[in-house]
């Protein structure tokens, strides 16, 4: 039978601490989050930041570079639909999905399918 782990504040870990600590994750352990890789995994701790810092401010730039950003995600192989509700911007805000190559791609294909 296994040992509880009793946790006591010490262990406690700054949110701070945990960024700087995912900076260093590697593909493997990343992918055990369900990541497909580490730098999905920093591009999704930036976007989490970015979305933090819009609702704060409301600054419009920030929805530029949180579009940027996610669909790098995305084209990455980021599942845009696990992405999480704290993660997101309000509904308006959110950028088209799949992203306009992607779709312009399906679409391609769809049409050479159904010719």
């Amino acid at each position: 039978m296994a040992t509880k782990r009793i946790l006591k504040w010490e262990d406690m870990q700054s949110h701070e601490d945990y960024l700087e600590e995912r900076q260093s994750y590697t593909d493997e352990k990343a992918r055990k989050l369900g990541y497909p890789s580490a730098e999905v995994l920093r591009l999704s701790d930036h976007l989490s930041q970015i979305a933090d810092e819009w609702r704060t401010t409301k600054d419009s730039k920030l929805v530029v570079e949180y579009q940027q950003t996610l669909y790098k995600m995305i084209l990455k192989g980021y599942d845009v639909d696990i992405l999480p509700i704290q993660d997101q911007l309000s509904t308006e805000l959110m950028p088209d999905l799949p992203p306009p190559p992607v779709r312009a791609a399906i679409l391609q294909a769809y049409d050479k399918l159904t010719i």
